[in-house]
């Protein structure tokens, strides 16, 4: 599926300059958008093409989109791990029946790809998982315990003490897809992330890999989200 021609990306280019050349750049894709809706381009795939190139802003899709070719996305070749689902790191250290006191929810505040209701708890999608909801292939995303609908980015909340061996049964209870062999190992995992951070914290997830002696490995990491001005 092509995404834009290589006459688009050219005509996109010379229409962000001539606007930054009066406006400069405000480090948004507000110009990018602005071709888009008058083009007719799907704006969700070409934030995935954007994103891949390294087009964070109007200035850097200038700067990075390659020249005289379409762009097209690429194939998600995601496999499903059924002995490590979430990809929690290999060493990562339970501490038995050690307490938790955070989680983190959907915040209608944060709008961008969020399709849960407001106030749900999410727990980020198993590796491979399929979003039930459009999301941008660049991010990673937390499904909603109630919903099963994607969100890019929770804040951290307070919740009633819980060990990760009663909230993973707790999760698995509800019978959803995403979350069937959410374990105490995953639940741990999860609160060690946010234990430390401040309630009202916007989060979020992603896969890294890392490449070593062994070969390539894919880990969970949620963290932090800060946003760019």
């Amino acid at each position: 599926m092509t995404v834009l021609t290589a006459n688009q990306v050219n005509e996109l280019c010379v229409f962000i300059e001539n606007r930054i050349e009066k406006n400069g750049c405000d480090h948004s894709l507000k110009n990018t958008f602005e071709w888009v809706e008058k083009n007719g381009i799907n704006k969700a795939d070409l934030i995935d093409i954007l994103e891949s190139n390294g087009g964070f802003c109007d200035c850097e899709v200038t700067f990075n989109l390659p020249e005289d070719c379409d762009l097209e996305l690429e194939p998600d070749n995601k496999e499903l791990d059924s002995k490590n689902p979430f990809k929690i790191p290999m060493n990562f250290q339970q501490v038995e029946n050690k307490v938790y006191t955070k989680a983190i929810f959907s915040n209608s505040e944060y709008g961008n790809n969020n399709y849960t209701k407001n106030g749900e708890l999410l727990i980020p999608a198993p590796f491979g998982f399929k979003p039930k909801k459009r999301v941008r292939k660049s991010m990673h995303f937390f499904n909603g315990t109630e919903s099963e609908l994607p969100s890019e980015i929770g804040i951290v909340k307070e919740i009633e003490p819980t060990t990760g061996k009663e909230f993973a049964k707790n999760i698995r209870d509800l019978k959803l897809e995403s979350f069937t062999k959410f374990s105490e190992r995953d639940a741990e995992y999860y609160f060690s992330r946010i234990e430390k951070i401040e309630i009202g914290k916007p989060m979020g997830t992603h896969f890294m890999e890392r490449t070593g002696i062994g070969g390539t490995k894919i880990e969970l990491k949620i963290h932090k989200v800060i946003f760019r001005k």
